[in-house]
């Protein structure tokens, strides 16, 4: 942009004014100025003669000219609850749209009109476009490839064994081909079917588990801390932490200090209606700061309503009351499997979590999403605009997504902590350093119900 240059001319007076006097200097009586005969070298005055002061004249910015015809493309058709904005419903123009981030309604099935203005020159012009929004996304089965189970003897009803959702319907129709016998311990193959009210369907293949107990949600091979460190947090700005809760009892923090653990993740509560705090985390918030510990927080929730979520991001400001934190605190949402008996869609779910980071925000606090890759890749919508905590319990992630920290298993073994613990890595270190993955690492979708 051109920038033309003007010069005036200021008498002596008028400098002074210019060069910083305050309001009750400028004002002060003539006689209250003492007069003297020798002039500071702090307060030197200009001379009466005229000086050039230069400043700088920036053209204001141009609208370009109206054109004789004006044309504007849109999608005539969108996705049901897609986050759209009119930057991405008007896909070709030769005018400038005032509000491109402004949000199209994609809520409700069926067909709609949007009005949009537009600068025609320096005038500005609306135009009405009529578009449809329809669902075109097949339901979701959240458990797709992993084993679901019942206890033997029970009843079986396949609904409450797996989790399913879908981005608008909150309720589907759920089929299935095969059979379970649940007096006769064992493992079978079914075929669940999902339809939503648009006419999409999913199906998926899994297996049920038949048995007494049920078996360890532990995946993979154990690991040491000093293992795990050497190979994810020996790199420049990485660094080796777990994670705990009241599942592990009482923690030796110095003991576990001195294995080399930098930071800790705690959980601060749960809820499911009202929030309630972690029996250990007084414990463990002072424990590891007494031991030197960089320390962060994360909440396990379990609701449906948006009123609860920011109550709950209330309840952690009044917990923490001031404490300052090393890392976002973490929103941990993971019941998937039982997702249809929320009564909520999809979407409904990514609003509940934009909910508690803006109330996190308004009490003073960042966030962070905790999620698997699984989930994060089929459920949380454009999670790289997030602050992520990623769960893959693999030597090497192959999650194309960006995080700050990685949960790598939940089958680690440390001094301080009796039992297995969670290792994670905060920050990430260069893919051509870590192990290649192995055959009997798990990938997809079974880090739900990892932290709770």
């Amino acid at each position: 942009m051109m920038k033309n240059k003007i010069f005036l001319a200021l008498s002596a007076g008028m400098a002074v004014l210019l060069s910083g006097c305050s309001v009750t200097e400028w004002n002060a009586p003539q006689e209250t100025v003492p007069e003297t005969d020798e002039i500071s070298s702090e307060t030197e005055l200009l001379p009466e003669t005229e000086q050039e002061t230069e400043f700088i004249w920036t053209e204001p910015e141009t609208l370009p000219p109206a054109p004789e015809t004006v044309f504007i493309n849109y999608m005539h058709t969108v996705e049901a609850n897609s986050s759209l904005t009119l930057a991405e419903f008007i896909t070709s123009s030769n005018v400038t749209i005032k509000d491109p981030s402004a949000k199209v309604d994609t809520g409700r099935l069926g067909t709609f009109e949007i009005t949009v203005p537009y600068l025609y020159g320096e005038e500005t012009r609306e135009e009405v476009f009529t578009y449809q929004v329809k669902d075109t996304t097949p339901p979701l089965i959240l458990n797709d490839g992993n084993s679901a189970y019942i206890k033997t003897g029970e009843v079986f009803d396949l609904r409450n064994l797996i989790g399913y959702g879908d981005n608008y319907d909150t309720a589907l129709s759920l089929t299935y081909d095969g059979d379970v016998n649940t007096a006769v311990p064992g493992t079978y193959l079914l075929a669940a079917h999902l339809t939503d009210s648009s006419g999409n369907q999913s199906t998926c293949r899994f297996s049920v588990i038949v048995a007494d107990e049920k078996p360890s949600s532990a995946s993979g091979a154990e690991i040491s801390f000093a293992d795990f460190k050497k190979q994810y947090a020996s790199k420049l700005n990485t660094l080796a932490g777990v994670d705990l809760s009241s599942w592990q009892g009482y923690v030796d923090f110095d003991a576990l200090k001195r294995e080399g653990c930098e930071f800790v993740m705690l959980r601060i509560g749960k809820s499911s209606g009202s929030p309630e705090e972690d029996g250990y985390f007084s414990y463990n918030f002072q424990a590891a700061k007494d031991a030197g510990m960089k320390v962060g927080v994360y909440f396990y929730s379990a609701d449906s309503d948006e009123s609860q979520v920011r109550a709950d991001a209330d309840w952690i400001a009044e917990t923490l009351d001031g404490e300052k934190l090393d890392f976002p605190v973490a929103f941990d949402w993971e019941d998937f499997t039982n997702f249809q008996q929320y009564g909520i869609n999809l979407h409904d779910l990514n609003q509940l979590w934009k909910a508690f980071a803006d109330q996190m925000q308004k009490n003073g606090y960042k966030t962070m999403l905790y999620s698997s890759k699984f989930f994060l890749e089929n459920v949380w919508e454009n999670p790289d605009s997030e602050t992520v905590w990623l769960a893959h319990y693999t030597e090497q992630t192959n999650y194309s997504g960006s995080y700050v920290m990685w949960q790598r298993c939940n089958t680690g073994r440390v001094n301080g902590v009796d039992g297995y613990a969670d290792f994670d890595v905060f920050g990430t270190a260069p893919a051509e350093t870590v192990p290649e993955s192995s055959e009997n690492d798990l990938t997809d979708a079974s880090e739900h119900a990892i932290i709770e």
